[in-house]
């Protein structure tokens, strides 16, 4: 279920999002966006280093909200990475 988010709200929300921004925006954790970064779900802005700061376009982030296709990809992918993790599958993700 996507957060609505009110056109005041939306004005006050920076160019640049960070992971927990983007985390809160698509309504999963800090460790769902690596995962979907891993998995070229999202794209930084940029080419931060492995362990550098991300940063992600909210105008990209606006338009993957509205594809259903999209978030069906998304959530799919975080339940997979669960259920590897929690069978203890070695190759989990991250």
């Amino acid at each position: 279920m996507a957060t609505i988010i009110s056109t005041t709200e939306k004005d006050k929300a920076p160019a640049r999002l960070t992971v927990e921004q983007l985390a809160k925006r698509f309504n999963c954790s800090v460790e769902g966006v690596y995962i979907l970064t891993k998995k070229r779900l999202v794209k930084p802005l940029g080419n931060p280093p492995p362990n550098g700061t991300k940063y992600y376009a909210r105008s990209y982030v606006e338009r993957l909200e509205e594809d259903e296709a999209w978030l069906a990809r998304m959530s799919d992918a975080l339940v997979q990475y669960k259920r590897k993790k929690n069978h203890g599958d070695s190759e989990a993700g991250l």
